[in-house]
């Protein structure tokens, strides 16, 4: 094997890295997109939900929107220590623990009767679910070429706008249903529980934590894998920080990307948790119809995410491909926020071009974040930034819900969308800037480095 010295990863024969990278997709990629279908729509359903939640429980605009962030409260409390544990124990055993846990918690949710149930069944599916994203990120740095990486995350990613596409209309349908008498929204809940016990099985079967044991490859494609892996470890210092998990944890740049974070997902589950009730106050629909208005943003998204992705792969270029769609999802959401009341078609427009803008992007985040440290700290750093961020999931539909009001009105939705769309354009600011530090010193060490010879 000899080393490219374009691309920095060691060749093998034609075609090797192309097969190799195919079946690891098939083996590992598909498999985890599915397990995070499954988590966001457990983790949103009750977005469609949420009418006839309110009205069986007595639950206020603000109650609804407190019981939907206190997911995240839990999430975030149990982020790093989960994370932390499956670096030590390995993906496979961890992420089956996980899908167990949030599978009982979100059948739990068929069963609630008052407020504080409610509660306590979205405190108990966040912590239960804590861990699996930044799990997932920091198990595919251990699997993909930094090359390849975006194209892979895309997938696992594009999990989140088609579950939104596919699970909204579902839910919708299944709450049509009232078995033995019981409510349709209740049995919506139940069921879309159940499938996650049966994949935690397949992931027990079929996940291997490293490529050294992927007997599913031939001995040809490991020694590629792990050969390639390796070369760019060892070049890691150009590009990574290495360190203790505290000093993950005061990382000015680690930070700079919990706020990035932070405020890209503002949009994101202010979407996932109100948009189902806007489109709802914008014409008289069903239930149904309701669902499938609510996935045309998303498959745009979808879209975008795919195509977005690739270019970054193909180009090498991260920080524009995230900033630009940003940039123009905020402008979109502007364009719904002024328009939802008089051009309803015309604010749909806008509410694509913001999915686009908040949800497209997520690939080329997680692919510049594993850049910034290695290690124990990388599996912390990442952590970190999936905890600090994933606080605008409580955030986020509390002040919706306090925005909206009690009697919502196309104005109140509108002063939201504004909102969101301003923490949408700091995101893109602010990953501008992280951008700029990491260009700076890589351009710093590639001078020293000359300058040593």
């Amino acid at each position: 094997m000899a080393l490219n010295n374009a691309t920095g990863v060691l060749d093998g024969t034609p075609g090797l890295e192309r097969s190799t990278m195919r079946l690891v997709t098939r083996r590992l990629g598909l498999l985890l997109f599915v397990v995070y279908i499954l988590n966001y729509l457990d983790r949103t359903n009750i977005g469609i939900a949420k009418d006839h939640l309110q009205a069986s429980l007595g639950l206020s605009e603000a109650a609804y929107g407190l019981g939907a962030g206190l997911f995240f409260i839990g999430y975030v409390l149990f982020e790093v220590p989960s994370n932390l544990i499956l670096y030590r124990v390995g993906a496979r055993l961890w992420i089956t623990r996980i899908m167990v846990t949030w599978g009982l918690a979100a059948m739990g949710m068929a069963f609630v009767q008052n407020e504080m149930a409610f509660y306590i069944l979205r405190f108990l599916l966040g912590a239960a679910e804590a861990g699996l994203v930044p799990g997932v990120i920091l198990y595919l740095t251990q699997w993909i070429p930094s090359a390849r990486r975006a194209r892979l995350i895309a997938l696992f990613y594009l999990a989140v706008p088609l579950s939104s596409a596919f699970g909204s209309p579902l839910s919708g349908w299944l709450m049509g249903f009232n078995p033995f008498g019981v409510e349709g929204w209740r049995f919506m809940f139940f069921l879309e529980g159940i499938p996650c016990l049966f994949v935690a099985v397949l992931v027990l079967a079929f996940l291997t934590d490293n490529p050294a044991r992927a007997k599913w490859l031939d001995e040809r494609q490991r020694t590629w894998l792990t050969a390639a892996l390796a070369k760019e470890k060892s070049e890691e210092d150009t590009t990574h920080q290495s360190g203790t998990l505290r000093q993950a944890f005061i990382n000015p740049r680690v930070l700079g990307m919990a706020l990035v974070f932070f405020s890209m997902i503002i949009p994101i589950y202010a979407l996932a948790f109100f948009l189902p009730a806007i489109i709802k106050q914008m014409g008289t629909f069903s239930i149904l119809q309701v669902g499938f208005i609510t996935a045309v943003p998303y498959i745009f998204a979808s879209i975008g995410m795919f195509l977005i992705s690739r270019r970054s792969d193909r180009t090498g270029e991260r920080v524009l491909h995230y900033v630009v769609p940003s940039a123009l999802g905020a402008g979109g959401l502007v364009m719904a926020a002024l328009t939802l009341g008089s051009a309803p078609a015309v604010a749909m427009v806008g509410f694509c071009i913001g999915a686009i803008g908040c949800l497209s992007t997520l690939p080329v985040f997680w692919s510049i974040t594993p850049r910034l440290l290695t290690g124990v700290a990388a599996a912390g750093g990442i952590a970190l930034v999936c905890a600090i961020g994933n606080i605008a999931g409580f955030v986020a539909p509390y002040m919706v819900g306090l925005i909206r009001g009690e009697n919502a009105t196309a104005a109140s939705s509108s002063q939201a969308i504004l909102v969101s769309a301003g923490f949408l354009l700091v995101a893109a600011v602010g990953m501008l800037l992280v951008g700029k530090s990491l260009g700076k010193e890589h351009a710093h060490k590639s001078e020293s480095s000359a300058n040593a010879y």
